[in-house]
């Protein structure tokens, strides 16, 4: 019976410490955003956290209940040097072991604002905050209990002692060298002026470029060589759209055109309702990366002069498949006769919004514009967060608007978000998320791309998704 226990022991051991590094590093994937499909990798850290708190429950239960070795033993075989290194091993290991249920209920309480009716009530007195704070000590001692339980495995395995602690110490160390990696502070660096007329400035291939005057600069990279500009200096190719002072990531390649830092060629497509680049350097089937404070890589399927630039942008301008730019103008070229077909007006086929507790279905929905943004757009320019307000204008909905500078680690976001739909009410962090454009480049295809609703341009859409989730 006791080998039973003992055996049922470790084995919940070890399936607690899979479980524990396993939602560990979703965590962290979610926290800086290095996986495509965010929605999947945050159901499944959810998953992992039911799992981690049922072995965690087991696992201490069954040593308060069968292992009975005490604090005074431990500590009298330390103090004299009988079996002092098993001692302090068995030391180490009850220390994290009660540390860790202490650090994972600082990290599960707050982390139950991912639930809406948990984030409804508490999410102002227990903010998620807590639980990015507490997770890196937790993690700490996880991989510090999980290494002394190596330890004891390679003694009753008998693998030679050299082998098991070089193996045991290089893994603990690379493991908390991540740790305190990943959640150093990020370092914010204050924005650069520009040097004089007679200055340079080096790109990272040891090409020497020159910068502009002005007060505030910032880089985009063409085929990885980081060319400077000054923001505040560049002019819009469509003042159609963007009021004075505004821009879109075209402008910044235009700027670099017009400063001979690059060869561009490049025309407006009436069709498309877009510009489209001819060629840059020689090269053809020219498309672009981009990505706002706080933000990571991704696919997109957005007109380059429609997506506005603003501080803290990541801009990158790549050669892309010629297939698939010739199917993104194509769905460039539909939106344009679709909006032609309903003579000028924006007209949805179908808007969806799918909440905590109902699933809205819209059809054919006209679009009119709001003026949300004039800051940013030209009086008349219809942007995602348009559709809301129209269905709310046709008393098809009810909802709430709410303006935020920051959001998380997006320290630079000055946009409104849709915070409540039919009294769904965004909190903790479950909230309100958005795709749009053609169906042929649905979600993650390259319509799903993190850029807020008031600042994304519609032609005429052939679709408007809004769900809800919980990260």
């Amino acid at each position: 019976m006791t080998s039973t226990r003992i055996r049922v022991h470790r084995y919940t051991a070890w399936l607690l410490a899979i479980v524990s590094l396993a939602i560990i590093a979703t965590g962290y994937s979610l926290a800086r955003g290095w996986i495509v499909d965010i929605y999947l990798i945050s159901s499944l850290h959810r998953i992992l956290e039911v799992f981690f708190i049922g072995f965690l429950i087991i696992h201490v239960a069954i040593t308060l209940v069968h292992f009975k070795l005490t604090w005074r033993r431990l500590l009298d075989g330390v103090r004299n040097k009988k079996g002092t290194s098993i001692h302090l091993l068995r030391l180490v290991q009850r220390v994290s072991a009660w540390l860790i249920v202490i650090f994972a209920f600082l990290v599960i309480i707050p982390g139950l604002n991912g639930h809406i009716w948990f984030a409804t009530i508490f999410s102002e007195t227990i903010p998620f905050g807590w639980h990015r704070i507490y997770d890196a000590f937790l993690a700490v001692l996880i991989i510090l209990h999980v290494s002394v339980g190596l330890k004891f495995l390679s003694i009753r395995r008998g693998v030679r002692k050299k082998i098991a602690n070089t193996f045991i110490v290089g893994l603990t160390v690379s493991l908390l060298v991540a740790v305190v990696f990943l959640n150093a502070p990020q370092i914010n660096l204050p924005l650069v002026e520009p040097p004089p007329d007679n200055e340079t400035i080096t790109s990272p291939g040891n090409t020497t470029l020159p910068l502009p005057v002005g007060s505030t600069t910032a880089h985009a990279s063409v085929e990885g060589a980081k060319y400077g500009f000054n923001w505040s200096a560049i002019e819009t190719t469509r003042p159609d759209l963007f009021t004075e002072g505004h821009f879109s990531m075209f402008d910044v390649l235009v700027d670099l055109s017009n400063r001979g830092l690059v060869s561009l060629e490049y025309h407006f497509n009436e069709s498309m309702n877009t510009h489209v680049i001819d060629s840059m350097n020689g090269k053809t089937n020219w498309w672009y990366r981009s990505y706002y404070s706080g933000g990571w890589s991704e696919d997109n399927v957005f007109r380059m002069d429609h997506h506005p630039w603003k501080e803290g942008t990541t801009l990158q301008f790549v050669l892309l498949d010629s297939d698939r730019l010739e199917r993104i103008h194509q769905a460039f070229e539909e939106e344009v006769t679709r909006l032609e077909t309903n003579g000028g007006t924006v007209i949805i086929p179908h808007v969806k919004i799918t909440t905590p507790h109902i699933v809205l279905d819209f059809y054919d929905i006209t679009v009119t514009a709001h003026d949300l943004r004039n800051d940013l757009f030209q009086d008349g320019v219809i942007t995602a967060i348009d559709v809301i307000m129209s269905l709310g204008d046709q008393e098809l909905i009810t909802y709430g608007l709410q303006w935020y500078d920051t959001i998380g680690t997006a320290e630079i976001v000055r946009s409104y978000w849709v915070e409540n739909v039919n009294g769904e009410q965004a909190s903790g962090t479950c909230g309100f998320v958005y795709d749009t454009g053609s169906l042929e480049f649905y979600g993650f295809a390259g319509n799903h791309i993190h850029i807020p609703m008031d600042a994304r341009i519609l032609n005429s859409a052939e679709y408007l998704h809004m769900f809800w989730i919980c990260l």
